[in-house]
């Protein structure tokens, strides 16, 4: 692992048939070129396994497994690809996301430069025919307090160093992102770069369009917390609510 500089790049896919090329094609034009990109398609009842099967032919970096378990949803799908994971790095794209180009080779520089194990950036928010939405922009360092007021670090934003930071496989917890980037922030900071480097796709039949849910996700997820009382978790669920609030305006 000492000399190794490959970042492993975790990508579900359900049903991604309309935006996963796109995905895909951000990663290959990434100006750092050290990375496996592992795709799980997870049941996918569409073209999705047929798109990602051409580009592993093509490219032998990219990495093609199937969910072929009865449990299914995008947390038991990058828990696959993580433990097929090769790289001193891990990072997350989902496939109706893409990264600008030069993302990788930004974070990777800062987090070698400044001494940090994780790192994170500024996101552009798209509708569905990626029209540009809002630019959300992040704080220059992530602790574990920042983390619990809100998701600071969206999940195709982060990136890790796992020869410094335990692994961390994902819960089936509705916020599964949230509460992985919660359990590495307890390891270390995560440097941020305020730059957009990224776009999120915002789709209204998304999981997480459903804001009562995801309200309530987050709300177990701070229960389950060491050393956080009632008070102290209501103020950071209140502060939660805000952020998100703010994000979209």
């Amino acid at each position: 692992m000492k000399n190794n500089k490959k970042v492993s790049i975790i990508m579900p896919a359900h049903n991604a048939s309309k935006y996963i090329s796109q995905s895909i094609e951000s990663v290959i034009s990434q100006v750092y070129n050290d990375w496996e990109l592992i795709v799980v398609n997870d049941r996918s009842t569409d073209g999705t396994r047929d798109i990602v099967k051409n580009f592993e032919r093509k490219d032998c970096r990219i990495v093609l497994l199937d969910n072929t378990s009865s449990i299914g949803g995008a947390y038991y799908a990058r828990n696959i690809a993580i433990e097929k994971a090769t790289g001193k790095y891990i990072a997350f794209l989902d496939s109706d996301d893409l990264w600008l180009p030069n993302k990788l080779s930004s974070q990777i520089s800062i987090m070698s430069l400044k001494g940090y194990y994780a790192s994170h950036c500024s996101y552009i928010r798209v509708d569905k025919d990626s029209e540009h939405l809002n630019n959300v922009n992040v704080m220059d360092i992530v602790t574990y307090q920042d983390q619990l007021k809100s998701n600071r670090i969206p999940n195709l934003t982060g990136i890790y160093d796992r020869s410094n930071v335990d692994v961390v496989m994902q819960s089936n917890v509705g916020h599964e992102d949230y509460d992985m980037w919660l359990k590495i922030l307890r390891q270390t900071h995560s440097i941020g770069i305020n730059k957009p480097l990224a776009h999120y796709r915002v789709l209204s039949d998304s999981l997480s369009s459903n804001k009562i849910k995801a309200a309530a996700w987050h709300y177990n997820i701070l229960r389950q917390q060491t050393g956080i009382g009632f008070f102290k978790r209501s103020y950071y669920f209140l502060v939660y609510i805000y952020n998100a609030i703010s994000k979209r305006v």
